[in-house]
């Protein structure tokens, strides 16, 4: 007989708790992270006419934001402003969709990363998080354009071009412990997972984020020896799960070799919890879904969604230690 999964003690006080206090901290921690975090306004071109900027640059980038994070549009965030309390609420007018769309543009991708991993130190600091396991993943991210794509038909045997939906794919690096995301990146659906690994983690080394003595679980679209090489480099024992044919043998493969002989099957069936992000993005008639259709637009969506979902991560935390009930690490850390 299957044993029953038996939940913490207070569980279900704390996810109420949070669950109610849910909007109203989010919009809290967001403007609180943008007003420790000024961002600066893009230069203009120097002249004398022109008026003077009506609603300040802190104010709008909080609520493109949160308009991403509450998945709203320009219009409908137009109208939500006046009732999320801002803390420029009293001194500043309320900017409509035109306002909001043109500031959207302009926020600098490098600020949000910024914003992104101080999020997750946030996150990591209320928990009291110092190592464990962290993983890598990805997912689809559904769009509202079409295009053409060129596909075999069987039963006719030729190929026929199909007009299809396009998607993106939504690459991302959490701590599996918290689901705590440290780092993600936002591409066509053709791209291969692996060369985007090295990417998010040359970035957290340049964030300087210290990661040392966790274990870094991933499947087999990750397994390179690049990759394993980063993660050595890092000060983590890479979990990786290598390809069936795959050689090791050579100077070339010793990073990967070694990797091989530490490759742990226990600790790497805790891979499969950064899925409850994707499945918790998820809507009901959708997957992750972007409107956007700019590319940097939807670099920004991507980076928006990562600080919204650590923003919710912080607030259970907090609820739970509100109520004097201990955040442990769900995962086994060696």
């Amino acid at each position: 007989m299957a044993c029953k999964h038996k939940r913490k003690d207070g569980y279900w006080q704390y996810y109420h708790l949070a669950h109610t206090l849910e909007r109203d901290m989010l919009v809290k921690n967001i403007a609180s992270l943008v007003m420790e975090n000024p961002p600066l306004r893009p230069e203009k071109k120097k002249s004398g006419k022109g008026k003077k900027p009506v609603h300040s640059w802190e104010k709008l980038v909080c609520i493109c934001i949160l308009m991403v994070v509450f998945g709203s549009t320009y219009r409908d965030m137009q109208n939500m402003v006046p009732s999320l309390n801002l803390p420029w609420k009293n001194n500043e007018p309320y900017p409509d969709h035109t306002w909001i769309a043109r500031t959207f543009k302009k926020i600098p991708i490098k600020y949000l990363d910024d914003i992104l991993v101080r999020s997750a130190y946030l996150c990591l600091k209320e928990s009291g998080w110092k190592k464990g396991i962290l993983g890598s993943d990805s997912t689809g991210v559904e769009t509202d354009r079409y295009e053409k794509e060129v596909r075999p038909v069987r039963k006719k045997r030729k190929f026929e071009v199909v007009r299809v939906k396009r998607y993106l794919k939504w690459h991302v690096t959490a701590v599996l412990d918290h689901l705590v995301i440290l780092t993600v990146r936002t591409t066509s659906k053709k791209t291969h997972d692996s060369p985007v690994l090295r990417t998010m983690l040359n970035k957290l080394k340049k964030y300087g984020v210290d990661l040392a003595g966790s274990i870094f679980n991933a499947d087999r679209g990750y397994d390179a020896e690049d990759n394993c090489k980063s993660v050595f480099g890092m000060d983590m024992l890479p979990n990786i799960k290598q390809k069936i044919n795959a050689r090791n043998k050579g100077e070339r493969m010793k990073y990967r070799r070694k990797a091989s002989k530490l490759f742990n099957v226990s600790v790497y069936h805790y891979r499969g919890l950064i899925e409850g992000i994707f499945g918790a993005e998820e809507t009901e008639h959708h997957q992750l879904y972007c409107r956007f259709r700019l590319k940097n637009n939807q670099k920004r969506f991507g980076i928006i969604k990562a600080i919204g979902w650590n923003m919710e991560v912080l607030n259970r935390m907090q609820c739970a230690n509100k109520l004097g009930i201990k955040v442990g690490q769900y995962a086994i850390s060696n």
